[in-house]
């Protein structure tokens, strides 16, 4: 059992076990994630390529192309193609062409997309929220700054 430096001997380091409830939050995550999707005829990557496109309009762009999702996925081009062609069929993606390059093509979330991202995670959304009214504002800055730098660590550990 690892200790932390000037802890008591034998004591667990806090910071490792943080490191642990992290990776537990993270499965029972995806595994909630992949429920939700399923119950609704979608895959993980279809939720995945939605929050992208929410992600893409957060930062101002109005569409995304096939090929910035699929680099944002990390899928392959006909991986990408198959799961748009799922999405649309299910009236969460709509494909526009460009009016300055036809050939180009956008892709938009439409609001089918979003009513039904609210009934999957709003009311988990709404119990994290809650499980977070025991904490006072410094706490929270303090998970916010965490979570920020964990995520900046998973990032740069990325392989490839």
């Amino acid at each position: 059992m690892t200790t932390h430096p000037g802890g008591p001997p034998g004591a667990p380091d806090a910071r490792l076990e943080v490191v642990r409830r992290l990776q537990s939050l993270t499965t029972a995550t995806l595994h909630f994630t992949d429920r939700a999707a399923a119950s609704r005829g979608l895959h993980r990557s279809d939720l995945q390529a939605l929050q992208a496109l929410v992600a893409a309009r957060e930062s101002g762009a109005d569409a995304v192309t096939p090929g910035e999702l699929s680099q944002a996925l990390t899928l392959s081009p006909s991986a990408t193609t198959t799961l748009i062609d799922r999405l649309e069929r299910a009236g969460h993606v709509r494909r526009d062409h460009d009016q300055h390059d036809r050939r180009r093509v956008g892709l938009t979330m439409t609001k089918h997309a979003g009513t039904e991202a609210r009934a999957m995670f709003g009311p988990m959304a709404m119990a994290m929220v809650e499980a977070l009214s025991d904490f006072d504002d410094d706490q929270v800055a303090t998970i916010l700054a965490f979570l920020e730098t964990a995520t900046a660590v998973v990032t740069e550990a990325n392989p490839g």
